[in-house]
């Protein structure tokens, strides 16, 4: 009996080993397709959540007494794709070999900076979903894919507020780059005094030079007179109004992205994290108006049905 557990043992060692020796030799062919094939570096971020990946992919199989070969070619495989995937969603220009994509700097500061991270949002949800759609999972993958989510957001939102470029005199979209409303209606009251000025100023004009008569003249000016006033008194009454508005369309967008911020930095946390947490802070965002990934949630509850942290 001790003799037959004794084989048992030594064929689980002799499999798991083959797995391990079958997942080094594929990751390191990975890092090397990307660094070079005199590289033998760590990989940086690509190549930890390789080895994660592939780790899970390696339990999962003597979990479930799979093949060697169909192990390489099946579940290891598609494993490894959805981490390449997921680095094309944020560096798909083949000149840059760089292993790490996902930016550790502070949101805020390099959404002011205006250098936003590139994020392909639609390769990015695409990704959560081959990867929910493995038979297996990466703690170390949910927690990359949720902060890659959440910056998701967090960067098109920003960069969208604060560095709206505009053109011509088509007026900026984004409340944090629209002119003071104060300003505003000085630069209305100078225009519209200029315009009618200039018009009642005309008019005189050709009055002098006989082409209409001095009475016509004095109309015209009247009536320009009369525009202007009513325009400054219309303008006036609004601008408490429409400046309240502004201020608070600027605080809305304040405390949006102070809340996405906050969201995202806490996921900097080397410690679990709770999945349940992270859903209500998300769903509370929502209801004030942010527009998450829709596949957020899809991952954060499949993570709640599992252990419930990452």
């Amino acid at each position: 009996m001790n003799a037959e557990r004794y084989g048992a043992a030594t064929n689980g060692w002799m499999l798991r080993a083959q797995f391990e020796e079958i997942c080094s030799v594929a990751v390191q062919n990975e890092v090397s397709a990307l660094l070079g094939p005199d590289d033998r570096s760590y990989g940086g971020q690509y190549g930890d959540l390789l080895r994660r990946m592939s780790q899970a992919a390696l339990e999962h199989a003597l979990a479930n007494n799979i093949e060697p070969r169909l192990f390489e070619y099946d579940a290891l495989r598609d494993g490894l794709n959805v981490v390449g995937a997921l680095r094309y969603a944020f560096i798909n220009d083949p000149s840059n070999r760089s292993p790490n994509f996902l930016d550790y700097g502070n949101p805020t500061d390099l959404i002011k900076a205006d250098k936003v991270p590139r994020i392909d949002r639609m390769s990015l949800e695409c990704v959560v979903g081959d990867y929910l759609a493995l038979p297996y999972r990466s703690q170390a993958m949910d927690r990359v894919l949720v902060r890659a989510l959440i910056a998701a957001e967090l960067y098109a939102f920003g960069d969208e507020m604060l560095n709206e470029k505009t053109f011509g005199l088509f007026p900026a979209r984004s409340p944090m780059k629209q002119r003071h409303m104060l300003l505003g209606y000085l630069r209305g009251q100078l225009v519209n005094a200029f315009t009618f000025g200039g018009i009642a100023v005309l008019g005189f004009g050709l009055s002098s030079g006989n082409i209409i008569s001095e009475s016509v003249a004095w109309w015209i000016a009247g009536i320009c007179v009369s525009l202007i006033l009513f325009f400054a008194a219309t303008s006036t009454m609004a601008l408490p109004f429409l400046w309240f508005n502004q201020a608070k369309a600027r605080r809305r967008v304040r405390d949006l992205l102070a809340t996405m911020t906050t969201l995202y930095n806490e996921q900097r946390s080397d410690g679990p994290i709770s999945a349940h947490y992270v859903r209500e802070r998300a769903g509370d965002a929502s209801r004030q108006g942010v527009v998450w990934p829709a596949p957020l949630f899809a991952l954060l509850d499949d993570i709640i049905s599992r252990s419930g942290r990452y």
